[in-house]
C-alpha cells in the first residue's frame, strides 16, 4: 500500500474502543475547558511498560464538531517516555469523527496532565496500611 493511502486509511478508521466503553476515572484538574480521565480497565503492565487509555473532553466542540479524544499511550516507566499509539476523535453525541496516527516515544514533560498520566500509570497504588499485630493476653 502506498504510504499516503495507508495514512489516509488510518485517519478515517476508528482504531480504539468508543468513549462509552471504559471505566473512566478523573485525571488531574480540568484546564482550559478540557477534562481528562483514565480508563482504569485499559491499564496493562508488561515489566516497566504500561499501556493506558485517556479521554480528553472539551467543554465545547471544536470547529469540526469534535469534543472527545480517546488517546492510547504506551508509557515506559523506567525511561520516563510516552509513546502516542493513536487518537480517535468523537462528536459530543458519541459518533466517530476521525483517527490520528501515533508517534514516536517522547520524554514525559513537566506539564500537569503528563505528570498525572505518568503517575497513574507508573506509581503503584498505595499499599494498604499495615495492620496492628494481634494483642497478647
Amino acid at each position: 500500500m502506498v504510504p499516503a493511502i495507508a495514512y489516509l486509511a488510518a485517519a478515517l478508521l476508528q482504531t480504539l474502543p468508543p468513549p462509552a466503553q471504559g471505566q473512566w476515572e478523573p485525571l488531574g484538574t480540568p484546564r482550559d475547558g478540557v477534562t481528562n480521565s483514565v480508563d482504569a480497565g485499559s491499564i496493562a503492565r508488561t515489566g516497566d511498560r504500561v499501556a493506558i487509555r485517556m479521554k480528553a473532553q472539551r467543554s465545547s466542540p471544536d470547529p469540526d464538531g469534535l469534543s472527545i479524544a480517546i488517546i492510547a499511550y504506551t508509557i515506559d516507566c523506567s525511561a520516563r517516555t510516552a509513546t502516542l499509539d493513536g487518537i480517535d476523535l468523537y462528536r459530543a453525541d458519541g459518533s466517530f469523527g476521525r483517527s490520528i496516527a501515533g508517534d514516536d516515544p517522547a520524554p514525559v514533560g513537566n506539564d500537569p496532565d503528563q505528570r498525572a498520566l505518568f503517575q497513574r500509570a507508573c506509581v503503584p497504588a498505595a499499599a494498604a496500611p499495615p495492620t496492628a499485630p494481634p494483642a497478647r493476653n
